[in-house]
């Protein structure tokens, strides 16, 4: 007869919170001090996991953040499509303004300047996320040229550069202190410069949206 026993189970039970720890601690730092002051000492403390483990799974800080920005904010940002450019517009612009306000899309916003001075750290991850974003809302523009709203040739990349690029001016002018106001009539800032985008691109409504 055999005395030998089977032992199972041995070892530590896998971590289901493990990369999602990480990731929201990785993004955090790197909001708060950029590529130059991240560490990954400090990451291991903050999603309490031993530094060896984020080497094992990782390999470097640069794949970390990487990582961690192509699973951020936006990363499962849904499909805008609301029937009319006006509302399309609305609505992605409510979305990005809500990001920059709750702190996500800054953290997306300093990695996308940083991949400026850095390009070998964060640019092929900065470059793939922008190329997805633009898969995504594009369409926008294009629908709206087909439905007759926009003239045709409109370009799409000044359309959205126009409403993208003001939020960001108008996010990094606002004074701290004035966050929370911005946030709280956010909803009437961006129908105001929708509606002024709209304007000067030649916007026809279509008939149930007048």
């Amino acid at each position: 007869m055999s005395t030998t026993t089977t032992r199972q189970g041995r070892g530590r039970p896998p971590d289901p919170d493990l990369e999602s720890r990480v990731y929201r601690a990785t993004l955090a730092l790197f909001g708060e001090v950029g590529w130059c002051g991240f560490s990954l000492d400090v990451v291991a403390r903050r999603a309490r996991v031993g530094k060896a483990a984020l080497y094992s799974r990782w390999g470097s800080k640069e794949n970390l953040i990487a990582k961690a920005l192509r699973r951020g904010p936006t990363a499962e940002a849904p499909t805008i499509d609301t029937g009319s450019l006006r509302g399309d517009l609305i609505d992605l612009a409510l979305n990005a303004l809500d990001s920059y306000t709750s702190g996500g899309g800054l953290v997306l916003l300093r990695a996308q300047l940083e991949a400026k001075v850095y390009p070998e750290v964060f640019g092929p991850a900065i470059d793939e996320w922008q190329s997805e974003v633009t898969a995504r809302i594009r369409p926008i523009v294009l629908r709206a040229v087909d439905r007759g709203e926009l003239p045709a040739g409109t370009s799409p990349a000044l359309v959205l550069d126009v409403v993208g690029g003001t939020l960001i001016n108008h996010v990094l002018w606002t004074p701290a202190n004035k966050m929370p106001a911005l946030a709280a009539s956010s909803a009437r800032y961006v129908e105001h410069l929708v509606d002024f985008v709209l304007s000067a691109a030649g916007y026809r409504a279509l008939e149930q949206d007048s």
